[in-house]
């Protein structure tokens, strides 16, 4: 069974000859530069550089050679943007942690060091983003909405388009994926409205104008649907044929529980994300819809099958309500789990190899039986793990993903 198969049977709920693995297939599934950095010299590849395709969250691109190692069944056709208005078409040599790796950035990166040893990205005299002195991360800092109270702001800032330079750029990358291997492929969209107006307006401001000001609420979303439709039409006519499944992603989820209340969110945000699916099951009908949504969303769950979502991750577990025993049982033949296959809060980090084994294990149990279920680590591996333990995370999905060593409930 090729990777691909392997991924559609996954998706159509049903048992693959092998459990499907997923690193770096899109931007929850991946891995943090430095531990990639690590588990290339782990490897002892011959090629040691490592590009860093997502600037905020400083995430590796995962080269063939070890998506091969960690026999992962799906790849992601990137977008042009590398975060912060850089471009991942072109790669530039940047001394990004001062750990002896080589680290190539895309092309536009150019932060500025600050007085207090901080990194800054600079952008029309704006500083919009910045990593403290020691960090692993950007955290943006410019939010173009702050303030707005009119329709005409919001006109002027949100905006369809996709460039003739990205259109070419997913061109050959798609033909490039194709030749490489057999895997599915995972369009990048995005198309996320809470989040957007989080970026939009600051975190704050748009939780407490969703309350105070939700007419112009409402009509920033309804531009943003304008601008993500018109988007979806280019993408969809022009590569939808290409890709197994499309990645959108908004977070509604926090730890303890969900980011707004099922009444703001099925009355403002459900609607739009509907219309959003309805549009994409129209154009493409055989094409999957995964969502990317953090946290505990538990109660949101059936709403996202009822708008036509069809896969979910991360799957946190360890979050408010997600038992993955209750999430299988209840949703489990008609949304499939994309994630969840280890606890990345508390055992990933802080346990054993031997804890990561077993917690891999306990996970295959009650989210492979019947299908449904594609196996990654719970958002992306981050800087301070061990190539040891990604190994094992890996080769036990792979080899207990088999059936070979069923527990209870396989």
């Amino acid at each position: 069974m090729t990777s691909r198969e392997r991924i559609l049977e996954a998706m159509n709920h049903r048992e693959a000859d092998r459990v499907p693995i997923d690193l770096g297939g899109m931007r929850s599934t991946g891995i943090h530069a430095i531990a990639y950095r690590k588990l290339k010299d782990h490897l002892a590849l011959t090629d040691r550089s490592v590009r860093i395709y997502d600037v905020f969250q400083q995430l590796a691109l995962v080269e063939e050679s070890v998506r091969e190692r960690v026999h992962s069944d799906v790849v992601e056709l990137k977008r042009l943007d590398g975060g912060f208005e850089t471009r991942i078409d072109e790669w530039i040599e940047y001394d990004m942690f001062g750990d002896g790796g080589r680290y190539l950035l895309p092309a536009g990166f150019d932060p500025v060091r600050m007085p207090d040893g901080s990194r800054a990205i600079i952008r029309d005299g704006r500083i919009v983003a910045t990593m403290p002195d020691g960090g692993f991360f950007f955290d943006s800092k410019y939010f173009p909405l702050a303030g707005a109270e009119d329709r005409e702001t919001i006109d002027n800032e949100i905006k369809a388009g996709f460039s003739e330079r990205e259109v070419t750029f997913l061109k050959d990358q798609l033909s490039e994926l194709r030749g490489a291997n057999d895997c599915a492929i995972m369009g990048t969209f995005g198309g996320n409205f809470l989040e957007a107006g989080h970026s939009y307006f600051g975190y704050q401001e748009f939780m407490e104008k969703m309350i105070t000001d939700r007419t112009l609420v409402e009509y920033f979303l309804d531009k943003l649907l304008e601008k993500y439709l018109a988007e979806l039409d280019v993408y969809l006519s022009e590569f939808g044929g290409d890709i197994d499944l499309i990645q959108i992603g908004d977070d509604y989820g926090t730890q303890e529980n969900t980011q707004i209340s099922p009444r703001i969110f099925r009355t403002l945000f459900k609607p739009r994300l509907k219309a959003l699916c309805d549009f994409i099951h129209s154009k493409r009908p055989g094409l999957f819809i995964f969502l990317h949504s953090c946290g505990s969303v538990y109660p949101f769950i059936g709403d996202f099958i009822d708008a036509g979502v069809q896969v979910l991750n991360p799957v946190q577990t360890n979050a408010k309500n997600m038992d993955p025993i209750r999430l299988k049982q209840e949703f489990g033949k008609d949304i499939v789990f994309w994630g969840g296959g280890c606890d990345t809060q508390h055992v990933l980090p802080f346990g054993t190899v031997e804890a990561v084994e077993e917690d891999v294990k306990r996970r295959i149990d009650v989210l492979a039986p019947g299908g449904g279920f594609v196996f990654a680590s719970i958002h992306n591996i981050q800087m301070e793990i061990p190539p040891e333990k990604i190994l094992r995370l890996y080769e036990t999905a792979f080899e207990y993903g088999r059936g070979e060593h069923s527990g209870e409930g396989r």
